[in-house]
């Protein structure tokens, strides 16, 4: 808009000198014109023939990973571009040591800014290391180019779409490190392998304990010996394991997610699967958390394939906090196709008696429950027979509570 009214004001300027006979306003009105064309010119060239591009050396990292990340400009024409601002969408969750970052705090958007000038066919590269600081699928861009002409009449500016991604791991831990022995979650030992019985194998039979399932009942042998017998079975090793991360922190959704809580899950959900993957078990992952561009919850089939970990971490690296179902309607729909000799092992924050009823239905279909308490406070519901490890204050200091999806 300056420009088209310097443009005018210039004719304006030249036309009267020319009828006024005056030649200092016919001089100036002259200049004036040329300086108005110049920088109409220019604000149709200025980023012709100009490329920006990014690259990553590694589309994927692990919390406190850093990853090479390097810019390049270009100029590919005669023309000089005086001084081009650059700014570049840049997410929460990476650091750019080096660079200036600007927006924190409530902006949700900040800007990598990178302010230099380009000689005709001039390339400018700028080498930064990336601090990966909380697991995400982190997207950098769009990139919005801003410049002028020499006589700061006229700016133009261009927006290029292209982004790229970086996925962010979540952190694991070595959870024979963090617990008791007798505490681990996967069993007394590393060399942990889950027991389970094969119902499909008469064993003998003895009296009934509470914590038998009512199924098992020998209800002939119960008859003659005038007292409940159950039956047993063979005992079989159990390969299969199933993580079922609980993405709710509070019993209902009005009472808001609690990101520590939440953090802590996914650690210890990521840490059960680098473990599982260790010992060489079949397993698979469940939630009702939403990942990132996608209203679908995480749900990864089982399988002990060399990506099956990959799988895993990268839908765990794009979990949010938000709920869509309850765990427990995941978990219905989960348990008439579960292997048999699976160990479902739960990852949650809180236990209601909806989850607990659930849980009993999955020991009563013969499955082994494994509990991974991430909350503060001890747990509200008692479930007898269920193993319960806490880890909430063992992971407090092991989790980054700021994670970002971009």
């Amino acid at each position: 808009m300056l420009n088209e009214l310097w443009l005018l004001v210039s004719v304006v300027i030249l036309f009267i000198g020319l009828v006024a006979s005056q030649g200092l306003l016919l001089v100036l009105g002259a200049l004036s014109l040329i300086v108005s064309l110049v920088a109409k010119f220019w604000d149709r060239v200025a980023f012709q023939k100009v490329t920006h591009f990014r690259t990553l050396s590694h589309a994927r990292a692990f919390v406190g990973d850093t990853v090479e990340y390097v810019i390049t400009l270009s100029n590919e024409k005669a023309i000089p571009l005086i001084w081009v601002d650059i700014q570049d969408a840049f997410p929460e969750g990476l650091e750019l040591p080096g660079g200036s970052v600007r927006g924190s705090g409530v902006e949700v958007i900040r800007q990598h800014c990178i302010t230099t000038s380009l000689l005709p066919y001039q390339k400018v590269t700028w080498k930064y290391k990336i601090e990966c600081t909380a697991r995400g699928y982190h997207r950098i861009g769009p990139v919005r180019l801003r410049s002028g002409d020499i006589f700061g009449f006229s700016s133009a500016e261009i927006y290029y779409p292209k982004v790229e991604h970086l996925l962010v791991y979540p952190k694991i831990v070595d959870l024979g490190e963090l617990i008791f022995p007798e505490q681990h979650p996967l069993g007394e030992s590393k060399s942990w392998k889950p027991v389970v019985q094969d119902t499909t194998r008469f064993l003998r039979q003895r009296d009934y304990s509470p914590v038998d399932p009512m199924k098992h009942i020998d209800w002939k042998a119960t008859a003659r010996k005038q007292r409940l017998q159950t039956k047993v079975f063979e005992p079989v090793v159990s390969l299969n394991v199933l993580i079922a991360l609980n993405a709710a922190t509070s019993e209902y959704a009005w009472q808001g997610s609690n990101r520590r809580f939440f953090e802590r899950a996914v650690t210890a959900a990521a840490s059960v699967a680098s473990d599982a993957d260790r010992h060489g078990y079949t397993y698979g992952l469940v939630s009702n958390a939403v990942a990132s561009y996608s209203g679908k919850w995480l749900s990864v089939p089982m399988g002990a394939s060399s990506s099956q970990l990959s799988m895993i971490l990268e839908s765990l690296a794009m979990a949010g906090p938000y709920v869509v179902t309850p765990l427990t309607e995941v978990l219905k729909g989960e348990r008439a196709s579960l292997p048999s000799g699976t160990t479902v092992v739960l990852v949650t924050s809180i236990l209601t008696r909806a989850m607990a009823t659930e849980i009993n239905l999955i020991k009563d279909s013969g499955y082994q429950v494994r509990v991974l308490y991430t909350g503060d406070q001890a747990p509200s519901v008692e479930m007898p027979g269920v193993p319960i490890v806490r880890l909430g204050r063992i992971l407090e200091t092991q989790v980054d509570y700021e994670p970002a999806m971009a």
